[in-house]
């Protein structure tokens, strides 16, 4: 079948297919906890999930509905073991670049999320084995093989469903009054965008071409800095918590108080970036038409 002839539902096959594979292919991994196991299969476990949300409106069947519910409690437990060690990598990384030697501050901002992730892991291998698991991973082999949509074009049917995702992040930019809360449902939206259009690509790079690329490659970029942002001002207000602890326990406090500075700085950096990376998303949208 050509790229001028393809049906959305070949195409939509294709992409839950490859996503799917994607999932299986990573779980291992995270379940051996591999150095970065984890973040890459969660990684795939939400494309998969935001690929479903999206393709939900193109057809009445329950089995996207079915299955993008069963992977989110096991988003859910893997979401907090990956946190975790983002916690431990951020806090370590910090206190590198700003050449802080604290026995104390390590020990609370690293090594107590260390063995936290620890602990979390072993959860998601318990979640793993669960019957609740074997479900899933059994509906994740089948999703691909059972959607069924109409015979429209594949060009029109997902320049459609890209065209409705760059409105919903319009939606949510609008909305946003700089609270955390607001700003995540922009960073969720620039998400599904991000890998709706990443799967189109990958199923068929040529069927929207480099206008779809571009799209892909704006959505990113407001992804990738409000998760900066947010993982930065997350880690200022650890650091001025943990700052409290420390004062009770007769410990040094100044380093707690270098990283929330530094970290809120970044933090406010980002997001000066992104009203400038929403107004690419819309050119891009604009010229895609």
């Amino acid at each position: 079948m050509s790229r001028h002839t393809i049906t959305a539902q070949t195409l939509a096959r294709r992409i839950v297919q490859k996503a799917s594979a994607d999932v299986e292919s990573t779980e291992p991994g995270a379940l051996r906890d591999e150095p970065d196991g984890v973040h890459a299969h969660r990684t795939r476990v939400r494309r998969l999930r935001s690929i479903l949300s999206s393709l939900e409106r193109l057809s009445d069947d329950t089995v996207l509905a079915e299955t993008r519910a069963t992977l989110k409690p096991w988003g859910q437990v893997l979401g907090e073991a990956r946190d975790a060690e983002v916690r431990a990598e951020r806090a370590e990384a910090v206190m590198a670049e700003l050449g802080i030697d604290d026995a104390d501050a390590r020990r609370r901002l690293v090594g107590d999320e260390r063995a936290e992730y620890r602990h979390l892991h072993a959860r998601v291998v318990e979640a793993h084995e669960t019957p609740a698991g074997v479900a899933r991973r059994q509906l994740i082999r089948e999703a691909g093989l059972r959607i069924d949509l109409d015979d429209a074009a594949a060009k029109k049917t997902f320049r459609r469903l890209l065209r409705r995702d760059v409105d919903r992040l319009a939606r949510a930019a609008r909305r946003s009054d700089g609270s955390l809360d607001r700003l995540h449902d922009v960073r969720k939206a620039a998400r599904r965008l991000r890998y709706l259009s990443e799967a189109v690509n990958a199923a068929d790079a040529s069927m929207l071409g480099g206008d779809n690329r571009r799209l892909g490659r704006a959505a990113k970029r407001v992804h990738t800095l409000l998760g900066e942002h947010r993982d930065d001002l997350l880690l200022a207000e650890r650091a001025v918590e943990t700052h409290r602890r420390a004062f009770t326990a007769q410990e040094a406090t100044a380093p707690y108080d270098e990283i929330a500075r530094h970290a809120q700085i970044r933090a406010d950096a980002h997001l000066e970036r992104v009203p400038k990376a929403l107004k690419k998303v819309r050119a891009a949208a604009k010229k895609m038409g």
